[in-house]
């Protein structure tokens, strides 16, 4: 058993068997300490449903308004099991959360809160400045969330098995010790988010500055190709924009084809620069694809198309007489998204 010890008082750690009555209260609590001082902690009951029809409740919602980020919480206790129930749980967050209408009612009850309650109302006021609260929570919900998980014990296992989640969540273990004396005085043990957060950026800048050139932009990526490539490039983005009704532009080191407004549902292709050769992501129907010359591989990804119908696949062209085949497989793929 851990012992901390506090100006020679001994504390002895404290774990919780009621998720509901004992976990939860910490965590709101502490909250503050937790997410920051720009924070505010909101543990309505809503059901998050996804388009099609599955949901799951989270524990709370928390709005940093000093960072203009939002959160979904999952406080858990390290005795659930982590595959039936947590991660369980999390799948159903990460999928209602792509639905719209669930952005809306989000929006509204949180607005609902915030508005009911003069302290919170006035809190939120001194933070957006000129803006409306309404139009701030709209914007800000438009983003996406940063999922929480907020547990007693953070195991090896719960660890791995988040790893595997399309939205991994930032985990934050959460310990309590008693003083042995009198059990009612009580010590908290964690890293705030902010901390994490800073150390997770910190990472991935250095990441980011030990990357060659061409991994940095799309149109770092365009200047390191060959010669042979950019004209492919050019071909068949004028070729796919005459499909009519198409959005492209760049997403990082990619470039993008949408069917009207860019959304992860209406994305229709992207390109993946190689030196040699043009790699393209589209969103395929095993049941109507027409594929005679097997161009497209078995394997599925979930990347660019991470809602709306069909399945992610990939193939790839390096000559300016692929282009042809390569228009037809695009074709399909714009008639199936959107």
């Amino acid at each position: 058993m851990e012992i901390l010890i506090v100006d020679g008082k001994k504390f002895k750690l404290w774990k919780p068997k009621d998720e509901e009555k004992e976990f939860h209260p910490l965590i709101k609590e502490n909250y503050k300490h937790i997410f920051g001082e720009g924070s505010l902690y909101f543990d309505v009951k809503h059901h998050l449903r996804s388009i099609s029809g599955i949901g799951s409740i989270p524990d709370a919602y928390v709005i940093n308004f000093s960072k203009n980020e939002w959160y979904i919480v999952e406080n858990e206790l390290s005795t659930h099991s982590v595959y039936d129930h947590i991660i369980k749980q999390l799948t159903k967050f990460i999928n209602a959360i792509e639905n719209p209408e669930i952005k809306n009612e989000i929006i509204e009850i949180l607005y609902n809160e915030i508005n009911k309650d003069p302290y919170l109302r006035l809190f939120a006021e001194e933070h957006i400045a000129s803006k409306e609260i309404h139009r701030f929570l709209s914007e800000l919900i438009s983003k996406k969330p940063t999922i929480v998980v907020i547990i007693d014990e953070k195991t090896r296992e719960v660890e791995e098995a988040c790893k595997a989640l399309k939205y991994q969540p930032i985990i934050i273990e959460f310990k309590t010790y008693v003083r042995e004396d009198a059990e009612t005085i009580r010590a908290h043990v964690f890293k705030p988010l902010f901390t994490i957060e800073k150390t997770r950026l910190e990472k991935k800048k250095r990441v980011k500055e030990k990357l060659p050139d061409h991994y940095k932009s799309w149109e770092a990526a365009l200047s390191w190709t060959s010669d042979h490539v950019r004209e492919i490039v050019e071909i068949l983005t004028r070729k796919i924009v005459e499909l009519g009704n198409v959005t492209h532009k760049p997403r990082g080191r990619y470039y993008c084809f949408y069917k009207g407004k860019p959304s992860t549902k209406s994305i229709f292709a992207a390109f993946m620069l190689r030196k040699n050769y043009l790699k393209i992501r589209i969103r395929t129907d095993p049941n109507t694809l027409q594929d005679p010359k097997k161009w497209i591989g078995d394997k599925v990804y979930r990347w660019f198309f991470t809602s709306g119908e069909g399945e992610e696949r990939e193939f790839g062209i390096s000559k300016k007489e692929h282009i042809d085949y390569a228009i037809k497989l695009i074709r399909h793929s714009y008639e199936i998204s959107g």
